[in-house]
């Protein structure tokens, strides 16, 4: 099956997978006498998110252009997103804007923004690099196959390494937030994946318009 279907089988079941976890988050009390539920839970959200990015690099190994061309994203928006998912930084952003950072961690918060905003610097330059490097493989020859797993092992390194520096911010946050508060951070994030991730039943690249819609 080719990547771009076969992701597409994978995405509705994984966010089918995100949407009975968002629901446990809705009703798992907060209080003290139910953490064992709310560690369990904050787990496998957390495992739920490695599958994601796991599958992604599978999948962009099997066909190198893939990471960079993702099935809920168009030709025109590919541009304008951040490899292919959402932008690191968010993952503060989300957490302040909710309020559920405490006074006191907010000079940590910022201090992991940076550390991530630099993450996100070091992986744009990189895709300069594979840029360059694709241009040389062309440029060079040395036979289809040489040029095919010189671009095929660029790619990866590059959605890989974005989808570290995502689930490295995830960590930051929920590393920082008290229990209860990453429950609520979590549920957030989740039902802005679930939105971002989503995609159309009637995805075609062959219809393109272009648009964002």
């Amino acid at each position: 099956m080719h990547s771009k279907e076969s992701f597409k089988f994978f995405i509705q079941s994984w966010i089918d997978g995100l949407h009975a976890i968002v629901t446990r988050l809705q009703s798992v009390p907060v209080d003290t006498l139910h953490v064992s539920d709310q560690r369990d839970l904050i787990s496998a959200f957390m495992d739920h998110q490695e599958l994601l990015f796991t599958t992604k690099g599978s999948l962009t190994s099997e066909d190198p252009v893939f990471g960079a061309h993702l099935p809920w994203i168009n030709s025109f928006c590919r541009a304008l997103q951040w490899y292919g998912g959402w932008r690191p930084t968010a993952a503060f952003r989300l957490a302040e804007s909710s309020q559920m950072v405490p006074p006191e961690q907010a000079s940590a918060i910022e201090e992991m923004r940076v550390t991530t905003k630099a993450e996100e610097a070091a992986l744009e330059q990189d895709a300069s690099s594979v840029e360059i490097g694709i241009i040389k493989a062309v440029l060079n020859g040395g036979g289809m196959r040489s040029m095919d797993l010189t671009i095929k092992a660029l790619f990866q390194r590059l959605a890989m390494s974005a989808d570290m520096i995502r689930m490295h911010a995830i960590r930051r946050v929920v590393g920082m937030l008290p229990l209860a508060e990453t429950i609520g951070y979590l549920l957030l994030l989740g039902k802005m994946e679930a939105n971002f991730y989503g995609l159309d039943d009637d995805d075609d690249d062959d219809d393109d318009d272009g648009g964002c819609d």
